[in-house]
Order: structure tokens, then C-alpha cells, then sequence
């Protein structure tokens, strides 16, 4: 996934400072919205192995389903060699085999897969599963001991140019002294913690997105990452819990989209409610 700024971008925290108490109701979430503004959802899961899962799980994978695997290629990332990624931890998370699955990628890395799905979105009703089937097939092999990371990320774009301002569709306000802020250059990322998730979100004015294999994408972001980066669990703790959890930190990060958007913009999304 690529960001491109099309301006400078400043960079700001939203923060709200009450000095009474005032609690306000959530937003209500639609079951989907007809009008998606999806780039890309990705569920990633971070694990501690003994051996690369770059090196056995995609052969793993076709053995399994061997009508479903297909297009499996070396990603350039691949092309580093292996004592200099060793030399930067983050580099075990770095995917370096990809295939396609069922309609979705899955990205493979040493300590890492993530299964993207870029849009047309699948839904979470049809995207769920395939998570889900990756997961298992991968923690059932019995060569990975300990899950230590899930997270789940949805990148949006309102789309620039069409009916609905994408500026004045994202429901933030900053302010920096008596400066004249020009929402079109300016860029918000910042964290917060809900039931024990992390939620990154990252939102701006004026960018261009690009999904692979998809065209860039130019208006206003709204990247909304949750992740759960607690104590270690076995895999078979994981497991039990792989389908509740699942619906957890997307029932957050869903939450937190919805924050994003006025209600004149989930309005103009065409919002499909129970």
C-alpha cells in the first residue's frame, strides 16, 4: 500500500479537552455502505517460529488447496539478503512471498502473513472466513509455538471530485494558534486504546492511495489500523478464541471509521442499517 501527499502535509493530534463531564452518544454502525469508500481491508498475524514462514507455508498452502493457490512470486523485498534483514527486526514482519487465495492475497513473511483484500470488498461476512481458513491452516502445522501479534486495517479514500466534498466530509477540527490550516495539506495520525486495542488512525486531505494491482486513488484518507499486541498465546489459545477476537478488533476498528466521517458523509454513503 502506498500514501503519496499531493501537498506538504503538517502534522497534528486531535485533542478534546471537556471541563465538565459530557458523554455522548456513539454513532450508529451500519450493517456496509452501498457507496464503499475501501481501498484495501488487511488482517495480519505476527507469530514466533523456528522456521521462516516464507519457506514452508506457501507450499503448505498449495498442498492444501491446490485449486484455490495460484500466482505465488518472490516479492523484491525477497532480494535482500538474509543477514541484513536479520540485522533489523522489524525486517521478520517485511512479507517476501505472496500468492493469491480464494479471490485475496496472502503475504508471507519470516514471522508474518497477512491476507489483503483489496477492493471490491469482499464484506466481512466473506472476507472473515478466508481469514480465518488461512490462520488455521498455518497454526495447525504445529511449527509455529506462539501468536504475539493480530491486527486488522481498513484504508479508505473518499474520492476527490465527486458529489461528495471529501474535505468536509471528514469530521475534525484542528487548530494551531491563529494559523490558517489548509485541510487539503494536512495530515492527523494518532492512537487510541479501547478495550485493551490499539486503534492507529491516520487521516488527511489530500492524498493519492495505491492497492496492488489497483489504480491510485486520489481524495481524503481514512486508514484506520487495530491491533492487539498483548502477552504471547499459544496457538492453541489462539485458536479457541481466533473467531471472537476477530470480530473484536474489527467491531473497534469499525467504530473508529464511523468517528472519522460527519453524518452529512455517512449520509452520502448510502448507509445500510439493520
Amino acid at each position: 500500500m502506498r500514501w503519496i501527499a499531493l501537498e506538504p502535509m503538517c502534522y497534528s493530534h486531535r485533542t478534546k479537552v471537556n471541563s465538565s463531564i459530557c458523554l455522548r452518544m456513539p454513532k450508529p454502525l451500519p450493517l456496509k455502505l452501498k457507496k464503499e469508500p475501501l481501498v484495501e481491508a488487511a488482517c495480519q498475524l505476527r507469530v514466533s517460529s523456528s522456521v521462516a514462514l516464507n519457506t514452508f507455508f506457501p507450499g503448505l498452502l498449495l498442498a492444501k488447496h491446490q485449486a484455490d493457490v495460484s500466482d505465488i512470486q518472490q516479492l523484491p523485498t525477497a532480494m535482500i539478503p538474509e543477514q541484513m534483514r536479520a540485522t533489523q527486526p522489524e525486517m521478520s514482519f517485511v512479507a517476501l512471498v505472496q500468492l493469491k487465495f480464494k479471490g485475496v492475497l496472502v503475504l508471507i513473511g519470516e514471522r508474518s502473513v497477512t491476507i489483503s483484500n483489496a477492493a471490491p470488498y469482499l464484506g466481512w461476512s466473506g472476507f472473515k472466513p478466508l481469514i480465518e481458513e488461512v490462520f488455521h491452516d498455518l497454526l495447525s502445522s504445529k511449527l509455529v509455538p506462539w501468536v504475539e501479534r493480530y491486527s486488522i486495517k481498513y484504508t479508505n479514500v473518499l474520492k476527490a471530485g465527486e458529489a461528495l466534498n471529501h474535505l468536509e466530509a471528514l469530521d475534525w477540527s484542528l487548530k494551531i494558534g491563529d494559523l490558517t490550516l489548509n485541510k487539503n495539506a494536512t495530515f492527523l495520525r494518532t492512537e487510541t486504546l479501547t478495550d485493551g486495542l490499539t486503534t492507529i488512525v491516520s487521516i488527511g486531505g489530500g492524498v493519492t492511495v495505491q492497492a496492488a494491482g489497483q489504480a491510485p486513488v486520489q481524495g481524503s484518507l481514512i486508514d484506520i489500523d487495530t491491533v492487539c499486541a498483548s502477552n504471547p498465546q499459544n496457538t492453541d489459545m489462539f485458536l479457541a478464541s481466533m473467531s471472537s477476537e476477530l470480530d473484536r478488533i474489527r467491531g473497534v476498528n469499525k467504530a473508529a471509521f464511523f468517528e472519522c466521517l460527519t453524518n452529512e458523509a455517512i449520509n452520502a454513503l448510502d448507509p445500510v442499517y439493520e
